[in-house]
């Protein structure tokens, strides 16, 4: 008997000891424009010696621009002497609401941090348990209020609980022009932009007001898919509301774009057609009014060009081709997206896009988007990062500790991070919805 009491004792340690260095997992779903913010700051809340696996394969301290660029991936490290596991999903600002106040499962990668291989994207995984795994997460980021998006109260049968929302930084919100442009004309006002994306595509002439020459030359609209926060940023911003039913295009390459850095850019683009209709998180989106899934894949086409299929804007009826403006001469993009991926990307800030093949930044309402032009109030477009806590509380322990931990980092330092600005004394004005007005704070 003391010997199989010795042995029961040796496995209760055995158990205990395996629980103790068990790592805890915490899993995060945000807005992509709060992902070089977070990235930045969970770097430096880990003690030193992380590694990270993600769509770009394995990453460390010395290269954590990869990091910082990667939509989904786990890290793997020490907090606070615990042993963690922290699952990012960077795949929208609607997303990280639906996840906190509905308590919904979301999908994340398969993966403890320490692998070296490319992982595959999640959202688009088709084989569970390889491709993505799916639970609820401990707390999320959105650009977006609750209030912006349907997941409150009752949506779909399904109830969602308020959240508690904390400001942590701030992201500017920019338009921008493709390849081409003319930097003369480089601003879009509000009732622009509203025929624009009420339209899908207007003449060059209503931003360069010249008739004679620019009149045969169009400019199609892009645009983001339901999830995303900069999506109901734009649009309320422009005056179209959350609710807008827009028209943008999706596009199609003729000549492939290169990729370099994991950043892609130039290319050809041989034809476009209003965005299919498709359902995102439950929100549907008729012909023309979805968009794409991250500002990275919206950006990398603001630096391509398009050929006269695309800018005659085709279209088949019956097999045969029409064109909507067959005596168009050129075409070019507009569309929205925060600094954060719109300085490499579509600015070539990294001097990884060449020149020939950038993209134009436009100043809105003739007010250039400068740090201190939103910090004035003097540009309007922009949107709060706000961490996402269930109103209940965070349950696991370790992840509430984690939370405070990262909005502090975040709110002190890296909100900066991809041309974010802090929330601090240096901001002088405020807004209490998206899109709503920009007052002085008392």
């Amino acid at each position: 008997m003391k010997l199989k009491h010795l042995f029961a004792v040796a496995a209760l340690a055995a158990l205990g000891s395996e629980g103790l260095s068990a790592q805890t997992v915490i899993r995060i779903v945000a807005s992509n424009g709060d992902r070089g913010a977070t990235q930045t700051a969970i770097s430096k809340v880990l003690a030193a010696g992380w590694t990270f696996q993600g769509t770009a394969g394995l990453s460390n301290a010395s290269n954590l621009s990869t990091v910082t660029s990667t939509n989904f991936g786990a890290w793997n490290g020490t907090f606070q002497g615990n042993p963690v596991v922290i699952k990012v999903s960077y795949s929208g600002a609607l997303a990280a609401i639906s996840a906190i106040a509905g308590n919904t499962e979301q999908r994340f990668v398969v993966s403890n941090g320490t692998g070296s291989a490319n992982l595959p994207n999640p959202l688009t995984g088709t084989n569970p348990g390889v491709d993505y795994e799916s639970h609820t997460a401990d707390f999320g980021f959105s650009t977006n209020f609750q209030s912006t998006s349907p997941f409150r109260g009752v949506y779909q049968g399904k109830t969602y609980s308020t959240v508690n929302e904390e400001i942590v930084g701030v992201s500017p919100l920019g338009f921008y022009a493709s390849n081409g442009f003319p930097a003369a004309s480089a601003n879009i006002t509000t009732q622009q932009a509203q025929l624009l994306y009420s339209s899908g595509n207007i003449t060059l002439a209503v931003f360069t007001g010249d008739y004679t020459n620019d009149r045969e030359k169009y400019v199609y609209a892009l645009g983001r898919n339901t999830d995303a926060g900069q999506r109901f940023g734009a649009y309320s911003e422009i005056g179209l509301g959350t609710n807008a039913t827009v028209k943008v295009y999706q596009p199609t390459y003729s000549t492939q774009p290169t990729t370099t850095s994991n950043i892609t850019y130039g290319g050809v683009i041989g034809s476009h057609i209003p965005w299919p209709a498709e359902t995102v998180n439950d929100i549907y989106s008729p012909e023309g009014s979805g968009g794409f899934a991250t500002g990275a894949l919206l950006s990398q086409y603001l630096t391509a060009t398009l050929d006269q299929n695309a800018y005659k804007n085709a279209y088949v009826e019956e097999g045969e081709t029409f064109f909507e403006h067959p005596n168009a001469t050129a075409g070019y993009y507009i569309g929205y997206a925060t600094t954060g991926d719109a300085r490499p990307r579509v600015l070539g800030s990294t001097n990884v896009v060449p020149t020939a093949n950038q993209g134009v930044a436009l100043s809105y309402n003739g007010v250039a988007l400068t740090d201190a032009n939103v910090q004035s109030g003097k540009y309007t477009a922009w949107l709060y990062n706000r961490l996402l806590r269930p109103q209940s509380g965070i349950v696991n322990s370790t992840a509430s500790l984690f939370a405070t931990a990262l909005a502090a980092q975040i709110k002190s330092t890296d909100a900066v991070v991809g041309g974010g600005l802090l929330n601090d004394s240096t901001f002088k004005v405020k807004r209490s919805t998206d899109g709503g007005l920009v007052i002085p704070k008392q």
